[in-house]
């Protein structure tokens, strides 16, 4: 893997424009948080992203970060969790160039060395269905993205630290532990449809779109 620090979250929102990042590749799945066909226009040039950081959960997220990596760090004292800010990962594999992500930290297990990607997630659980995501599981959009980061990395496994909240402000928090050979089948489906969306992005083809009637 090769690895790019940058200077500020400009420069760091440049370097993602030419490559499907971890969260991008929800979407090419069909469970992210916009439709494969707006990733589409956005990566041809023809749309520009939405700026989300005036968005309240969006900037509890990132104020949560820094405390939700020293919690981590805690409940999970098997791991050294390393962090830097403004890094995008890419894979050395030129089959894969059109993939990058960045981690919320890199994991290395003390006792054998082992590494993988950390991730975490904050979000307001409202209803039985919003708990019911998160019971034993993750959201599958969550899921493509950290096996994404396993991809792209190289990493044996991956952690999703979650904190669930509810309207009155109590919260849980939750570790969901995924191992890289458990996720195989996810990674080479990956692998083949973001190939796929890529090449419509670099012949300006409209990705095929499924209709709901």
């Amino acid at each position: 893997m090769s690895r790019i620090v940058y200077n500020n979250r400009a420069e760091w929102l440049e370097g993602r424009k030419g490559t499907l990042g971890a969260s991008d590749v929800a979407s090419v799945m069909g469970c992210g948080f916009k439709p494969p066909l707006e990733l589409w226009k956005e990566k041809c040039g023809m749309a520009t992203p939405k700026d989300l950081s005036d968005n309240e959960r969006v900037q509890f997220g990132n104020d949560a970060e820094f405390a939700m990596r020293e919690l981590h760090k805690v409940m999970n004292p098997q791991y050294e969790l390393q962090f830097t800010p403004y890094e995008i990962y890419t894979s050395d594999d030129e089959s894969l160039s059109h993939l990058s992500c960045t981690p919320d930290g890199i994991l290395v297990e003390k006792e054998t060395g082992r590494r993988g990607v950390y991730e975490c997630k904050t979000t307001t659980c409202i209803s039985k269905a919003d708990y019911e995501a998160w019971n034993g599981k993750i959201p599958q959009g969550y899921f493509y993205q950290l096996c994404t980061q396993m991809l792209v990395t190289d990493g044996q496994y991956g952690n999703l630290f979650a904190l669930l909240r509810n309207n009155e402000g109590d919260a849980t928090i939750r570790t969901y532990h995924f191992e890289r050979e458990e996720c195989e089948w996810y990674i080479e489906e990956i692998i083949e449809k973001t190939r796929t969306f890529w090449e419509k992005v670099q012949t300006k083809q409209i990705p095929s779109v499924k209709l709901s009637l």
